[in-house]
Order: structure tokens, then C-alpha cells, then sequence
């Protein structure tokens, strides 16, 4: 399957957010203070405390809340019909249908989400692999924790990219391999992003 950029992105930011989603499920809800101040002040979200926290992220209204970050990936799904396999966008649209109904489900779908989206075809789990390891890097760098075993899984994808001609990550990822910092992270990231733009 040869996917248009467009698609390409959308499957990225579909596993961007599914990422995000889980890694919040198994956060929530945060018990300790310490651990609550320290997320907030890494993701810019305005909480100070356990309880502030809890209740922005059940804020239906706040984008970092959990029906906020469902939405986006509903968006992506809906944005897949055509290129995702009819089995595979059935079945997402059915999982949709059952977390807006009851948003207290969300956690559980987005987990069935992810079992569907890995029996798409080679190229689509590609890309939702890439979002998957970028949002992984992206969080560990934000709460200051060691990103090197999360870039020896990264390396898989990007090998793979470069096969489909994605050789113009190629120096940014070399500079990221050599010095893993922020900095040159978020250079590779602007990278991957100037990609989808190119004309297809």
C-alpha cells in the first residue's frame, strides 16, 4: 500500500495520541502529590496539586482531559475511511461509538483500538509505530527520564522509514543517536513533521 502523506500523518498523530491516552489510563488516578506536581509542570498543565489534577483530566472541557484526547483520536479514525482495511475502520467506529456513549470506557477501547489498528497492513503500523515511539520520547524527555531504551526501539522504525526513501531524517537521527538531548529530539521531530509536508 502506498500511503499519501496526508494519511501517513494522520496514522502517526493516531498513534501519538493512543499513546498518550494509555500511558494517562495507567496514571490515573495519581495518589501522591510529588508525582502530580511533576506531571502538571511537565506537560504546561495547570494543576498544583492531586486533587486539581484528577479533575482536569476528567474536565470534559480541557484538552488534556481524557474525552478531549478521545476526540482527537476519533478524528484521526474518521479521517483513515479509505485507507484503513473496512474490517479494521468497522470495528474502530464501533469502538468510538461505545467510549462517547461512556466516556468511563475510554481506557479500555483505546486498548482494543490498538489491537485492530496491528492487524493493519505493513505501512500503517509503521506509521502508528512512529507516533507511538515519538510520544514515548517526547513524555520520557518532558519528566526527565532515560529515553535510550525507548530510541534502540525507535531505530527499528526509522531503519524502515529509510527503505521507503525518508533518508532526510537521516542526519537528524545521527545527531539524536549521538547526543540524546532535548535539543536534537525535537529537531528530529520538526524532521519527521517536514516529511509529511514534502508533495507526495
Amino acid at each position: 500500500m502506498i500511503l499519501l502523506n496526508t494519511s501517513a500523518e494522520n496514522i502517526f498523530w493516531l498513534g501519538r495520541y493512543i499513546s498518550r491516552i494509555q500511558y494517562l489510563c495507567h496514571q490515573f488516578p495519581f495518589k501522591k502529590d510529588d508525582q502530580a506536581i511533576q506531571y502538571a509542570q511537565a506537560f504546561c498543565w495547570p494543576a498544583f496539586d492531586v486533587t486539581s489534577l484528577n479533575e482536569l483530566v476528567l474536565d470534559e472541557n480541557h484538552p488534556a482531559s481524557f474525552k478531549q484526547q478521545f476526540v482527537c483520536t476519533k478524528d484521526n479514525i474518521h479521517s483513515l475511511r479509505g485507507v484503513l482495511t473496512a474490517y479494521g475502520y468497522a470495528e474502530l467506529n464501533k469502538l468510538i461509538a461505545v467510549a462517547s456513549e461512556n466516556p468511563g470506557y475510554i481506557c479500555d477501547v483505546v486498548g482494543e483500538c490498538l489491537d485492530v489498528l496491528e492487524a493493519e497492513s505493513h505501512d500503517v503500523f509503521l506509521f502508528f509505530k512512529l507516533g507511538q515511539n515519538i510520544e514515548q520520547i517526547d513524555r520520557l524527555i518532558r519528566l526527565k527520564l532515560d529515553i535510550t531504551e525507548a530510541l534502540q526501539e525507535l531505530s527499528i522504525v526509522i531503519t524502515l522509514l529509510e527503505d521507503l526513501g525518508w533518508d532526510a531524517i537521516t542526519e537528524a537521527w545521527d545527531r539524536l543517536l549521538s547526543q540524546k538531548n532535548a535539543d536534537n529530539f525535537y529537531e528530529f521531530s520538526d524532521c519527521i513533521h517536514q516529511m509529511f509536508e514534502v508533495d507526495a
